[in-house]
């Protein structure tokens, strides 16, 4: 009896099979690159687009404050009075911006390095932009008593 009896045709074991390698699991290869990279270059645009907003966070809050008034008619119209808190909201911001990119692009660089899944870090890091612009507004509105007032107002009139 020969031993070659129970081995697979040569090129055919599971250590060749397309995509798997000894002792790790199937990788992405292609489509974590393209997505990952894609998805840190739609991050650089998004930031280059939202310096404006960034740099000033008081017209972020007159947008919110316009979008509130046109969603309910009782709200009232008021805009925001800029402050000595606004400068450095906006630029506590723009710097926390740049650090989060910063540190997703590395995290992502290195997995993709290791032949990791990282398409998802980008991800993460689009929601952890949001979270810091949405600290920031709110704030923005709790710092400022005329907003404050419009709010406690509206909410004593719907209820």
């Amino acid at each position: 009896m020969s031993d070659t009896k129970n081995q697979a045709p040569a090129g055919q074991g599971p250590e060749n099979s397309p995509g798997k390698q000894p002792g790790r699991p199937i990788q992405l290869g292609m489509f974590n690159l393209v997505v990952t990279i894609g998805l840190l270059v739609f991050g650089v645009v998004s930031i280059a687009n939202s310096l404006g907003e960034y740099i000033h966070p008081g017209e972020l809050v007159d947008q919110m404050l316009v979008s509130l008034h046109a969603q309910s008619a009782k709200f009232p119209v008021i805009t925001y009075t800029p402050t000595a808190i606004t400068t450095f909201v906006g630029g506590l911001l723009l710097t926390l911006q740049g650090a989060n990119f910063g540190l997703i692009t590395w995290w992502a660089v290195s997995r993709l390095r290791a032949s990791k899944p990282a398409f998802w870090v980008p991800i993460l890091g689009a929601f952890i932009s949001n979270a810091l612009t949405f600290i920031a507004l709110v704030a923005l509105l709790i710092t400022d008593p005329t907003i404050m007032n419009a709010i406690a107002e509206f909410i004593k009139a719907s209820a």
